[in-house]
């Protein structure tokens, strides 16, 4: 596969720790960055991490459902809400413990929810023609990640022509004897903010390599620069400035 950022970027660590392949080889330095961004994604609470979902409209087989799974990139949630059939919005505003909106003793109060697993439960339960909405932190793509291979992501320029002995060549349609591969997927922090990723993956370079003090001068400038990024945004937030933005990826599964 064809990852030239990515690949830029394992480089740039290398480079700054000034040691080789031998040493630090790639495996090492990917799971370096990987770790980082968990941690961005654990910290940062800015818009190019917030996404909303809808669910499907309840039909009437679902109605008195009490559960929907939670999406795989959630990582804190903003808000939730369900859509009648008559277009009003309802927020669900009261998070509970497990055992108090499980606690079958007492009555569940209206716009509540509470988690259970990968599941947001919530009461009350859905009727027919209901929206759930929810508006969340999100962890991104994997900084590696290529667009699969398909007509959607050819005709959107997502993908490149390449030949059979290219790595990550797919031929396509099969049998044409056409050969593509996935170009990267847009990160926001491996795009936009490489600092924020690039000290957090050295802090933990330096810690793989036993040198402490590196890696915790490293750490600091990671969280500065995190506590930057929040910061700008709660000035944002209070000067009035739109705060709900949706980044989506098409055709990427």
């Amino acid at each position: 596969m064809s990852t030239p950022k990515f690949d830029a970027l394992v480089e740039k660590v290398r480079s700054w720790t000034n040691r080789d392949d031998v040493v630090l080889p790639d495996n090492i330095v990917t799971d370096c960055l990987d770790y980082s961004a968990d941690y961005c994604y654990r910290k940062l609470r800015i818009p190019p991490l917030e996404y909303t979902y809808q669910y499907p409209v309840i039909t009437a087989g679902s109605v008195g459902e009490n559960s929907l799974q939670l999406p795989p990139d959630f990582s804190e949630l903003i808000s939730f809400s369900r859509i009648d059939k008559e277009g009003k919005r309802t927020s669900f505003n009261k998070n509970l413990s497990q055992i108090e909106f499980n606690n079958e003793t007492t009555l569940k109060p209206e716009q509540s929810f509470t988690y259970k697993g990968g599941f947001i439960q919530f009461y009350p339960t859905a009727e027919e023609g209901d929206v759930f909405e929810l508006h969340y932190y999100r962890r991104l793509y994997d900084l590696d990640a290529t667009y699969v291979v398909n007509q959607a992501n050819i005709d959107l320029n997502n993908c490149t022509l390449a030949d059979i002995n290219t790595e990550g060549a797919v031929e396509f349609p099969e049998g044409s004897g056409t050969y593509y591969v996935g170009n990267e997927v847009y990160n926001w922090l491996r795009d936009d903010n490489e600092r924020v990723i690039l000290w957090g993956a050295l802090a933990e370079a330096f810690n793989y390599l036993g040198e402490e003090q590196k890696a915790m001068l490293y750490n600091q400038k990671q969280e500065l620069a995190i506590q930057e990024l929040n910061t700008e945004e709660k000035l944002r937030k209070a000067k009035g400035a739109s705060n709900m933005v949706t980044f989506e990826v098409s055709e990427l599964l």
